[in-house]
């Protein structure tokens, strides 16, 4: 064999090596950003004035109207606006595929779909006011996947759908 063509052979093979090596890089960075997104959007929700948040949404009636959210004290009413802005930029975040939908309905489908029940009567009544329908537009939105995956499967707890788990070895 000719030494010209054996060069070639050898460069050729370490070019695919490198190209394949390249693309595994790209996957295991790709898979690591989301597994850091998901951890840092978990992360976020453990605030105490997130959960006073929650908590006030979760001691409103049914779709309160906006008499209703704006007759509560400011504290209350401000915890309230983080939460719904929390929900408002996670809808946005699993539009762009940054956040799996699915992580999100594992994690907080029950409170989303909860706090959209008590406040889609004041976000309608909010927009009427201002004259914008795009306020609270991917909380809506997300309260809505939410609710489609819900009525397709129904609420099936964790500790019920996932009873035969098995960790990995």
């Amino acid at each position: 064999m000719e030494l010209g063509l054996l060069f070639q052979i050898v460069s050729t093979t370490i070019m695919v090596i490198g190209v394949i090596f390249g693309i595994q890089n790209i996957r295991q960075y790709q898979a690591n950003r989301k597994r850091e997104s998901a951890i840092l959007m978990l992360n976020s929700f453990q605030t105490p004035d997130f959960v006073r948040g929650l908590l006030s949404i979760f001691n409103l009636p049914d779709h309160a109207g906006k008499d209703v959210v704006d007759g509560l004290p400011a504290e209350e009413f401000m915890a309230i606006y983080m939460v719904m802005g929390a929900w408002e930029r996670l809808g946005v975040l699993i539009f762009r595929g940054e956040i799996p939908l699915h992580l999100v309905d594992d994690a907080f489908s029950g409170p989303i779909v909860q706090s959209w029940q008590k406040l889609d009567a004041y976000v309608s009544e909010f927009r009427a006011q201002i004259g914008r329908d795009t306020f609270m537009e991917w909380y809506q939105w997300l309260a809505e996947r939410m609710l489609e995956r819900e009525q397709a499967a129904g609420p099936v707890p964790a500790y019920l759908a996932h009873r035969d788990w098995k960790a990995r070895k």
